[in-house]
């Protein structure tokens, strides 16, 4: 179970989760099967030193690659959007709707191609949160934008008009 699941009030509903990009994972892991395949390589000449320091050198920079993809949590939910990033030492930011006064996008050429960006989400006073590059950037938007519709109550009608 994740953060956001034990931060749920009582009648908080998760309406729409993000996720990192498929780049970043895909990177991730092809880092690790290169410098396995260049590890194998190096034993096999015969270095076995090196051939082990280049398969530990591998696995780290696999690890310092995903553990943010794997410790970041971002939520929308009927009450708030929740942030959270970290393993050890825990970052967390939300955003209750009600206090949300803009949403922005962020989202390159490259961005556009593999639907990739950032979001920013600018709160009233300084309750700014810049998310980091996620998948689907416009979806997150969209969903925070509903919610925060959701969330206001229906406005009353002018006095002296018929609803």
């Amino acid at each position: 179970m994740g953060y956001i699941e034990q931060s749920l009030g009582a009648n908080e509903v998760v309406h729409y989760r993000a996720r990192k990009p498929f780049l970043l994972r895909a990177f991730g892991w092809c880092v690790l099967l290169l410098t396995i395949a260049a590890s194998a390589d190096i034993y096999l000449h015969g270095y076995d030193f090196l051939a082990v320091a280049a398969g530990v050198a591998g696995l780290i920079l696999f690890l310092f690659i995903m553990v943010p993809v794997w410790t970041t949590e971002i939520a929308v939910t009927n009450h708030r959007v929740i942030f959270k990033r970290g393993l050890l030492r825990r970052d967390v930011s939300d955003l209750q709707l009600r206090s949300i006064e803009q949403v922005g996008l962020k989202q390159g050429l490259l961005g556009r191609f593999f639907n990739m960006g950032n979001v920013e989400i600018h709160g009233t006073g300084v309750d700014d949160v810049r998310l980091p590059a996620i998948a689907d950037p416009v979806a997150l938007q969209r969903s925070i934008q509903e919610a925060m519709g959701a969330s206001q109550p229906a406005a009353a009608p002018a006095p002296g008009r018929r609803a």
